[in-house]
């Protein structure tokens, strides 16, 4: 027997190991969310289709009227608390400037705005790191970088959260702000981008919230929505149904991962109704 000939059989038999280890059913403890996954050429698309439309924003009195408009108001929330009739009259300011470039130039324009506004935030944000220096920069992000830390896009100044989130976010912001639907004009991927990040990513904030945010996503197509059910029913107290869902999807897809994640959540509804 060779040198070479031992380690091969070393290698076989390490590996073989391994496999046989893989294989016993791991019990896992089932608390831990799948990651947000977006698929990368849908995401490149997203943003190609928002620089091309950025582009397309008039530059006209209306248009100018409507930004200034937006930055005012990122201005006050950047320095809160401002006064009820100051926020009353602008958004009646902001209404009668949306209606005057909708107008003018059709309802591309509104949409080409808020694209422009998300290429700008992305801007800034690579710029001061989510905090503002000077007055422009202010009303760009106004009380977003508060969003980014309490949703966890930001930790300690950086972005952890996909781009993708991060622009629906603002997006959503934005719409708001301009008494419009949060996610309007979103395309599928940005659904995806902002629903799954709140149900995937939003820990510390209300289960039923996430679950109606789970639902949204799995409708825009989200990937792991089934896998993130199961795992807010055993998060929301239901083990049992979350085991049978974890079992059901490991029957289909057959990986090992799910199969353990359903004797994990088998192991909390037993210790449920053991428990005194």
């Amino acid at each position: 027997m060779t040198e070479s000939g031992l380690k091969l059989i070393s290698w076989v038999v390490a590996a073989s190991f391994v496999g046989a280890l893989l294989a016993v059913p791991q019990p896992v403890d089932p608390w831990e969310m799948p990651s947000l996954v977006l698929d990368r050429s849908a995401v490149a698309e997203a943003i190609r289709v928002d620089r091309a439309l950025a582009r397309e924003a008039p530059d006209s009195a209306e248009a100018e009227s409507l930004r200034s408009l937006f930055l005012d108001h990122g201005r006050s929330e950047a320095d809160p608390p401002y006064p009820l009739t100051e926020y009353d009259r602008r958004q009646a300011a902001l209404h009668r400037a949306t209606q005057a470039l909708v107008a003018k130039h059709g309802p591309v324009a509104f949409e080409a705005m808020r694209a422009q506004a998300a290429e700008e935030l992305m801007r800034v944000l690579g710029d001061a790191a989510g905090e503002p220096e000077d007055d422009y920069e202010r009303g760009v992000l106004g009380g977003f970088p508060q969003i980014l830390k309490e949703y966890g896009l930001i930790h300690r100044g950086v972005l952890v959260a996909p781009e993708m989130s991060v622009r629906a976010l603002y997006k959503a912001r934005w719409n708001s702000i301009h008494r419009r639907n949060f996610v309007e004009g979103m395309s599928a991927i940005e659904l995806q981008a902002y629903w799954g990040w709140l149900a995937l990513h939003g820990w510390g904030k209300p289960l039923s919230d996430r679950e109606e945010a789970l639902v949204a996503f799995r409708d825009a197509g989200g990937f792991g929505a089934q896998e993130a059910a199961a795992l807010m029913d055993l998060l929301a107290g239901r083990p049992d149904r979350a085991s049978k869902s974890l079992e059901r999807l490991h029957a289909a897809s057959g990986e090992l991962r799910l199969r353990n994640l359903a004797l994990g959540a088998m192991h909390a509804a037993l210790f449920r109704t053991t428990s005194p």
